[in-house]
């Protein structure tokens, strides 16, 4: 695969469908392969307005990525709170987050050697 995409990677794939199957906001797609000290081959973000909704998103993720791909999550946080959800699917960490957490943490910043890509629908529009 080459390094710099990630639009025939599977699971990638199968986590952005379930964030646009419950509308997920600002899907950004952050590529870490290129890092030697990585924690994942990606992170992929996502916002919504409420814990409903982010909890809705976790829960659309978890059943598209078990019916395309056939995996559950190694883990997961912050469903009971609902304001910044982490689902850990050890080559990809899945991030909800409510926006003034996203805002907080600015993962992207924090991240900044990934090559971050910014969705728009199921568009690929790469910012790196």
């Amino acid at each position: 695969m080459d390094p710099t995409t990630f639009t025939d990677h599977p699971l990638v794939q199968a986590v952005i469908e379930g964030l646009e199957d419950k509308k997920g906001q600002n899907i950004c797609v952050m590529d870490l392969r290129h890092l030697p000290e990585r924690m994942a081959d990606f992170f992929v973000i996502a916002q919504a307005e409420s814990s409903t909704q982010l909890r809705a998103l976790a829960e659309s993720v978890h059943e598209n990525v078990r019916e395309q791909i056939g995996i559950k999550p190694w883990g997961s946080e912050g469903q009971t709170h609902g304001r910044w959800i982490l689902v850990d699917y050890a080559e990809l960490v899945l991030h909800l987050f409510i926006p003034e957490l996203r805002e907080y943490y600015n993962l992207e910043k924090l991240w900044n050697d990934a090559r971050i890509t910014y969705l728009e629908s199921a568009t690929f529009d790469s910012n790196s």
